[in-house]
């Protein structure tokens, strides 16, 4: 089943690939002739062919995440979230049109190949819990504190790395619960004990964590689209799949319990390939197609691909990838 969930995962990065390039082409788009900012820009995007696809999208990955999430622990599904930036990087590559870079394949190999080192090693090292009252408690008051402050960065002036790296974190957590959430579905689906028939003590938290991950979705999200519009989606993703894993992994290992006591050389070896898999990701984020010179194109004289011309014909965006 385990096996089953990381396919799932994986196919999910690839779907939240494309969708974020969708998303982000269609805000990209939207920035120079809108006046009023990141936010101006995300409210006229809303209107595009291009970012509805995309929002599609992402929705569809996002459910085969969330099935995954119910399958599996969190610290072994989340990880694999980092292959989004591969699959952001090839699709980059496709639509503008550029050869990948020796730098940019190597690149992508360190981080493909870490990453199913990570999930090898942790394999045998994790386990399926069933987290105690008192650990949802905790978990729900961690997201409640990290939704006020997504909340304050979003009605400030911050930046695009403060919107990026509070997504990334809050994200994590929204992880953590929704696994709690999907599995306890699960259980319930099995005829096994079902929480959600449980006496109060026992729902309550169970909703209290939906309800947040309702909330923290909708904010990370907002972040992630004023993100899009204030900086490259390069950045976004890196930071999402580094900065989410690691967190859903530390919540996974410290508030719910999931990994066993495991000897001192496989814990060096499983941080040793987190942190070869940054390694890669970084690689990838400054070697990425969007970066190349233009003497590297396939086709320096292709026509340029601009959102504005298929924003009546969402097949045409598809057809792009």
């Amino acid at each position: 089943m385990h096996v089953f969930a990381v396919l799932l995962a994986a196919v999910s990065a690839i779907g939240l690939a494309a969708g974020t390039h969708l998303q982000h082409r269609a805000v990209s788009s939207a920035t120079p002739s809108t006046a009023g900012g990141p936010r101006a820009a995300v409210l006229l995007a809303l209107r595009r062919p291009s970012w509805l696809l995309g929002t599609g999208i992402i929705v569809a990955a996002t459910a085969l995440s969330i099935v995954a999430l119910g399958l599996a622990p969190v610290a072994l599904v989340q990880p694999v979230g980092a292959l989004s930036l591969v699959g952001a990087a090839l699709i980059s590559a496709r639509v503008l049109r550029v050869r990948l870079n020796r730098s940019l394949v190597i690149g992508i190999g360190v981080a493909v190949l870490s990453v199913a080192a990570f999930v090898a090693l942790s394999s045998g090292f994790v386990r399926d819990t069933r987290p105690a009252v008192a650990d949802l408690f905790a978990l729900a008051w961690l997201m409640l504190a990290l939704i006020v402050v997504a909340i304050t960065i979003a009605r400030t002036s911050r930046g695009h790395l403060a919107r990026v790296i509070t997504a990334g974190v809050l994200f994590g957590t929204v992880a953590a619960a929704m696994h709690i959430i999907a599995s306890e579905t699960f259980a319930c689906l099995a005829r096994e004990s079902c929480r959600f028939v449980a006496p109060l003590g026992e729902l309550l938290p169970l909703g209290v964590l939906g309800g947040l991950v309702v909330v923290g979705s909708g904010c990370g999200a907002w972040l992630v689209q004023t993100a899009y519009a204030s900086g490259p989606p390069e950045t976004v993703l890196a930071a999402l799949t580094v900065i989410d894993p690691i967190v859903a992994v530390l919540v996974g290992a410290v508030i719910l319990g999931e990994y066993v006591i495991m000897p001192i050389p496989v814990i060096l070896a499983v941080a040793l390939t987190g942190i070869i898999a940054c390694v890669g990701i970084a690689m990838i984020v400054r070697h990425h197609p969007g970066h190349l010179r233009p003497s590297e194109a396939l086709d320096t004289h292709a026509p340029v691909v601009d959102d504005a011309v298929h924003d009546e014909d969402p097949v045409l965006e598809c057809r792009s990838l």
